[in-house]
C-alpha cells in the first residue's frame, strides 16, 4: 500500500520564500518512500490568519477531510497556525 502525503509550506512575509521548505521535504518524502500527490502553499501570509485568507491552507484541510492523502509533511507545526 501507497503512503500518499501531502507537503504544506507557508511563509509569513513577502520577502521570504518557501523553496527551501518545499526541497527539505520532498527529499523526507523520499526517503520515506511517501507519494506526494500534492503541494499546498501560502505565501505572504500569517499563521494566525483564518482559512479564508489562507487557501492553500483551506485546501489541505478539505483534502484531508475528504481523506485524498494519509500523511502531511510540513516545516514546521506552527506554519499550521499560530494557535495551535
Amino acid at each position: 500500500m501507497t503512503n500518499r502525503c501531502v507537503i504544506y509550506t507557508r511563509v509569513s512575509t513577502d520577502n521570504q520564500t518557501t523553496e527551501n521548505q518545499l526541497i527539505e521535504l520532498k527529499r523526507v518524502a523520499e526517503l520515506k518512500g511517501l507519494q506526494i500527490v500534492n503541494t499546498f502553499t501560502d505565501e505572504g501570509i500569517s499563521g494566525a490568519k483564518g482559512r479564508d485568507k489562507r487557501t492553500g491552507f483551506d485546501n489541505l484541510i478539505k483534502g484531508a477531510t475528504k481523506k485524498d492523502f494519509d500523511t502531511i509533511l510540513v516545516w514546521s507545526v506552527d506554519s499550521l497556525g499560530r494557535s495551535l
